[in-house]
């Protein structure tokens, strides 16, 4: 009987899916900038445009960051993103893109910082959802079962850091069940 061939990812396997993603997110990226240009935009629909290329821009450097952790040359980084050398490094450096390097990825009359703000608030948002996945989990964990009260006590406790948080940020109260 032979065995299963080792399904564990190679290194050549993880820089050519790497490599793959990359170049999804930079197209995907140039769809949305495209998309962004088209005149007549609503107010709200301009809103959509600048989350949807804030949410690209997060993305790509995700997938930059990623290609250039698993061995991606830099050379390579910089031939398949189709940008210059400072722009590459600049993307792979920060966690949350900075307006003026945004703003070498989005069309000329949008507005950078905007798009750096949404860019930002997404890669946020990404972490919350992901501590609040842990969370869930941890509670979850049926070799951890914590007693009822402290599963309360934990609740209060969010509860309680979450509206402090809005109200410094002056946030009108919001509903929560129970």
């Amino acid at each position: 009987m032979r065995e299963a061939p080792d399904r564990q990812d190679s290194p050549e396997r993880s820089r050519a899916e790497a490599e793959r993603q990359l170049v999804a997110t930079i197209e995907r990226h140039r769809e949305i900038v495209a998309s962004m240009q088209e005149l007549g935009r609503p107010e709200a629909g301009q809103h959509v445009a600048v989350k949807s290329v804030g949410r690209a821009v997060q993305l790509v450097s995700f997938a930059l960051k990623r290609a250039a952790a698993v061995g991606l040359p830099f050379e390579r980084l910089v031939e398949l993103t189709g940008w210059a050398p400072d722009l590459v490094r600049e993307g792979l450096e920060r966690a949350v893109p900075e307006p003026w390097f945004v703003a070498q990825l989005v069309p000329a009359r949008a507005d950078a910082r905007a798009v750096a703000q949404a860019a930002a608030r997404f890669e946020v948002t990404t972490r919350l959802q992901g501590l609040t996945q842990r969370v869930l989990a941890d509670v979850d964990d049926e070799a951890w079962s914590p007693a009822p009260a402290a599963l309360d006590d934990l609740y209060d406790r969010l509860e309680s850091a979450w509206r402090s948080w809005r109200q410094g940020l002056g946030r009108q109260e919001a509903q929560t069940e129970r």
